[in-house]
């Protein structure tokens, strides 16, 4: 025999080796995953000698119904679904979520190779919430929504049951400015670990795209953020009872240090107290972007305005502290319907959520 012939049966010998030690691992591992699964059972099921459970219903063949089978179109369709009173529904135990704003959001979606509870994601939940003020909102999903698939999403915490996808949304713009590289790169680099560490995969998208696009909504934001302030000098001599009961009248609710007006759908307009001496400045704000009606707000700022000028001697100013004339008051009005009406036209209606989630 050759050194060539030798040659060949140690290879031979060796990959059929390497052969066998390769399919001895694969079922090892299969069996390991299946133990974990359901459980450590050596019997053989084709030799079992006891009789099965016969008060038992009959079962046929079916999907898991720890999952809607059938997606409703819309929340609106939850209620119809008939899941059966027995088996625990996640459409029915959690709370939707609201439809996420595309246009200030980008959406990182983890999907797991196995169902996972609310305990493999909450200490990302809580460690992760936001990115120098943008806000992350989590949300799951019972079907993982590959291939474009639309799916129902769930607000993540709290979520009763298990998911396969899990959804964080970036903001990528507000007054704190546009998203940058290295906040997008921070948080991806905190997703990413937490899919290694369960075995999950991360669908992400370019971050010079997303980054671009928060450059270009930051640009537009700051052309329509409006802050409007207007105060009205007030005589110190004025008891702060009086001020305040004056305030009540026209509905202004006092919270802390600040005096808020508001009605049925939100706030409409600030106020706080400066005391000099002498005098105090009652200082008006209203957060145009917002409140859902900045004009009303202004109108009651000028109703209040009017009437302690009228019992005290308290006129209206501007921020550069001159005394307004009703010409004046006029422009304002006609700028701040201007203002409304381009938040309007840009998909950002004055305290709309759209709005308050970029202008927050």
């Amino acid at each position: 025999m050759n050194d060539l012939q030798i040659a060949l049966l140690l290879v031979g010998g060796g990959g059929i080796a390497a052969m066998i030690a390769y399919n001895w691992w694969q079922d090892y591992r299969l069996r390991k995953q299946a133990t974990e699964r359901f459980g450590d059972n050596r019997e053989d099921p084709l030799l079992r000698t006891e009789h099965p459970n016969r008060s038992a219903g009959r079962a046929e063949p079916g999907f898991a119904t720890d999952t809607l089978t059938h997606w409703p179109e819309s929340a609106s369709q939850l209620d119809q679904t008939d899941t059966g009173d027995s088996q625990p529904d996640v459409a029915l135990d959690n709370t939707l979520q609201q439809g996420v704003e595309k246009r200030l959001f980008a959406d990182f979606i983890i999907r797991f190779d196995e169902p996972k509870d609310a305990n493999t994601w909450k200490p990302l939940v809580d460690g992760l919430d936001q990115v120098n003020r943008k806000r992350i909102i989590y949300s799951a999903s019972a079907q993982a929504g590959v291939d474009g698939m639309d799916v129902l999403w769930f607000k993540a915490m709290p979520f009763s049951g298990t998911a396969l996808a899990l959804r964080a949304s970036l903001q990528i713009a507000n007054r704190k400015g546009p998203l940058s590289s290295i906040e997008f790169s921070e948080v991806l680099a905190k997703l990413r670990r937490f899919a290694e560490e369960h075995n999950a995969d991360i669908e992400f998208p370019e971050m010079k795209e997303v980054v671009s696009r928060a450059e270009t909504i930051d640009m537009a934001a700051a052309a329509l953020d409006t802050l409007l302030g207007l105060h009205c000098l007030l005589p110190e001599s004025v008891p702060e009872n009086l001020e305040a009961e004056r305030l009540t009248e026209a509905g202004w609710v006092q919270k802390g240090h600040q005096w808020i007006l508001q009605d049925g759908q939100g706030q409409l307009a600030s106020m706080v107290v400066h005391k000099a001496p002498g005098k105090k400045l009652l200082s008006f704000n209203i957060d145009v972007p917002n409140a859902h009606d900045p004009v009303k707000a202004l109108g009651d700022i000028v109703t209040v305005c009017h009437s302690l000028n009228s019992e005290f001697g308290a006129p209206l100013m501007d921020d550069s502290g001159r005394t307004l004339s009703t010409q004046a008051i006029e422009g304002i009005y006609q700028q701040l319907i201007e203002r409304v009406r381009n938040l309007t036209d840009s998909g950002f209606p004055p305290g709309s959520p759209a709005a308050r989630t970029l202008f927050s």
